[in-house]
């Protein structure tokens, strides 16, 4: 729990951390912002596009551990926003846990479309195309393979509830898995 008297020390701390990788980072630490309690804001024009764990998976990555675990992990209520967006818009964001029922629906189908034989296939040609923070190709690949435009968001959702949060995760982490699980 943050004390009131080290919300700016915080707030600048964080915007010292996240900068780096959100060049266009705001940071606002305060209570009752967005929720009852002491809520962290973290705001960038490259959440647009992003899921909700997506944006806070990113943003913890990129702040110190030790700060993270001693400073701001328990009575936080964070809030990784898009411009323009609200705290309400974050919290009615779909979530992996939100899809749990599906997982098994879901994976057959990516299976049977041969997504990640397909995503591996599309990044030897492109190596260098793999978002470190996004599902960009992950998208793309997932249309080629015939997963309609309304069903890509809980495909993703189900990426992120394996532990991928972007291209390279699913291209590093989990097709490797599924594909030699497929072989077996």
């Amino acid at each position: 729990m943050i004390k009131q008297s080290d919300y700016k020390r915080i707030q600048t701390q964080l915007v010292a951390y996240l900068k780096p990788v959100f060049d266009d980072v705001t940071v606002e630490v305060g209570d009752n912002i967005h929720y009852k309690g002491t809520n962290v804001v973290v705001t960038s024009k490259q959440f647009t596009g992003l899921l909700a764990e997506q944006r806070f998976h990113h943003v913890v990555r990129a702040i110190p551990e030790t700060l993270y675990n001693n400073e701001l992990r328990k009575g936080i209520v964070w809030f990784e926003l898009a411009p323009g967006e609200t705290g309400m818009d974050l919290m009615r964001m779909p979530r992996a846990v939100d899809i749990r029922e599906k997982d098994a629906t879901i994976e057959a189908q990516l299976r049977d479309a041969g997504f990640f034989s397909a995503l591996q296939s599309h990044f030897q040609k492109k190596p260098d195309s793999a978002s470190i923070t996004r599902f960009d190709a992950t998208r793309k690949i997932l249309g080629k393979c015939g997963i309609p435009e309304n069903q890509m968001e809980e495909a993703c959702l189900f990426l992120i509830g394996r532990g991928a949060y972007c291209d390279a995760h699913v291209l590093n982490d989990l097709a490797p898995q599924f594909l030699s699980e497929s072989a077996a």
